[in-house]
């Protein structure tokens, strides 16, 4: 099929496959997948600029999908959401002055790639330990982690200035109750601190910073799994519908690619959000973490194609990992929903 604006073309049925895998992961870890849709659109033969572009739209269109699914079933925490937005904004305008400078500097690919490699190695490699370390004396929802003690002392923070003046209100206090992610007190000021860092970061790699997010509520703030996803999405849709604005300004996004996409994602966003209804919290974690190590090794095998021009081939293959590690991951979220929906079956049966 013939795309005029980007001037390529591609086979409808692979666009398809990538937005169905888009959406699943989408839905099921909270993320928006741009490194997923940006190396898939490489392959399928879609120039870079509209890569991103295409892919960001994607990433908006998915994310509210998403994020309206999660919050019926009651995972987003839209206060949480809101506190986090008042820093991610001005974390994303600092990170694109920042890249302003590395890019003068030519410098901003390799530092960007290699910041890239030590996240997602290092958050992959966290999470797949914090599973192994907390599986014999999980609860029985899988909601433990091992930073417990680090939550505690998160949200037993005071930051100063306790209460402050509001015009027409008075004298307000600084700190808020977020029962929807089980939060009896909490500072304004930490989500604020996390929507900063989150923010830097996602504008610094160009990504919408939901691998980075998702993680920082559960481990950090120690908010149950599903309502990190849900939150997640939330703060995604801001991140997305910026990027796509300005690429669309540029005329960087094909909208008909995008909207073929977008009608697979919806179809498998039923799966994913369907999905974390079933599955347990511990076991979404250890995917995600695993999921994030597939994208490291991608993103690692896209620098050492930089290295020579006879390891160019190397950057294929990234993109091929990112798509066979999405595909497997998709086809593990659809077994182990089958299988725990049988068992839910079967106990009522007994029950019965």
């Amino acid at each position: 099929m013939w795309f005029p604006i980007a001037e390529v073309a591609v086979n409808p049925a692979l666009l398809l496959l990538l937005g169905v895998m888009v959406g699943t992961l989408s839905g099921f870890f909270g993320v928006g997948g741009g490194f997923l849709i940006t190396g898939g659109l490489l392959v399928f033969g879609v120039p870079p600029v509209f890569a991103v572009g295409t892919g960001l739209a994607l990433i908006m269109g998915s994310s509210i999908i998403n994020t309206l699914k999660h919050s019926h079933l009651g995972n987003v925490d839209i206060r949480l959401g809101m506190l986090m937005l008042v820093g991610t904004i001005p974390g994303v305008f600092l990170a694109e002055q920042l890249n302003s400078a590395l890019e003068e500097a030519d410098i901003i690919g390799p530092v960007i790639r290699y910041v890239y490699i030590v996240f997602l190695a290092v958050l992959g490699g966290f999470i797949v330990f914090d599973h192994l370390r907390v599986r014999r004396t999980e609860t029985t929802d899988g909601e433990e982690v091992s930073t417990a003690s680090l939550t505690r002392r998160v949200r037993g923070m005071r930051i100063p200035p306790h209460a402050v003046w509001l015009p027409g209100k008075g004298k307000v206090s600084t700190y808020v109750a977020l029962p929807v992610s089980g939060i009896d007190s909490l500072s304004v000021f930490i989500p604020v601190i996390v929507g900063f860092s989150v923010g830097f970061f996602a504008g610094l790699l160009g990504a919408g910073g939901g691998f980075l997010l998702m993680p920082v509520l559960i481990f950090g703030l120690g908010v149950p799994t599903t309502v990190a996803i849900g939150t997640d999405l939330f703060q995604i849709i801001v991140t997305g519908s910026w990027g796509t604005f300005i690429y669309a300004l540029s005329h960087s996004v094909d909208p008909m690619m995008a909207v073929i996409m977008l009608g697979a994602a919806s179809v498998g966003s039923q799966l994913g959000t369907t999905a974390t209804r079933f599955v347990e919290p511990a076991r979404i974690r250890i995917l995600y973490g695993v999921t994030i190590l597939g994208g490291c090794a991608a993103v690692a095998l896209e620098q050492a194609s930089t290295f020579s021009d006879s390891v160019e081939f190397l950057s294929t293959m990234a993109s091929v990992v990112l798509l066979t590690v999405a595909g497997i991951m998709c086809l593990t979220i659809a077994t182990m929903m089958m299988n725990a929906k049988r068992k839910v079956g079967e106990l009522a049966a007994a029950d019965d």
